[in-house]
């Protein structure tokens, strides 16, 4: 039922979705802070969180986080991959709204 680490073998769930991927967390609070009428080239995005462009790469971290709704993928033949921030889905808002509560809830905590 579970494997190292206490994870579900092949969850789906939202939460697994960010454990699954080392620095996910750090790219999602970038994300909720980016310019979503701007596009980023994945280069951009790493530099932005302060993440690895490799780590990025190889854990596949900015492909999950299309799919799950936080990013839009530009491709164009023969052009570099840009990313947007999908700011209108469902993840977004569950993420900003996360946010908003986790820093509300350390305000009164102090």
């Amino acid at each position: 039922m579970f494997e190292e680490g206490g994870q579900r073998a092949g969850s789906d769930t939202g939460w697994a979705h960010i454990a699954n991927h080392d620095k996910a967390a750090t790219v999602i609070d970038t994300i909720l802070r980016l310019d979503a009428d701007e596009t980023y080239t994945k280069t951009a995005l790493s530099e932005a969180a302060g993440v690895p462009l490799k780590t990025l790469y190889l854990d596949g971290t900015l492909e999950e986080l299309v799919t799950v709704g936080l990013l839009e993928k530009h491709e164009a033949e023969g052009k570099e991959t840009l990313f947007s921030v999908d700011d209108g889905s469902a993840a977004f808002e569950a993420a900003k709204a996360f946010d908003t509560a986790a820093a509300t809830s350390e305000e009164a905590d102090s």
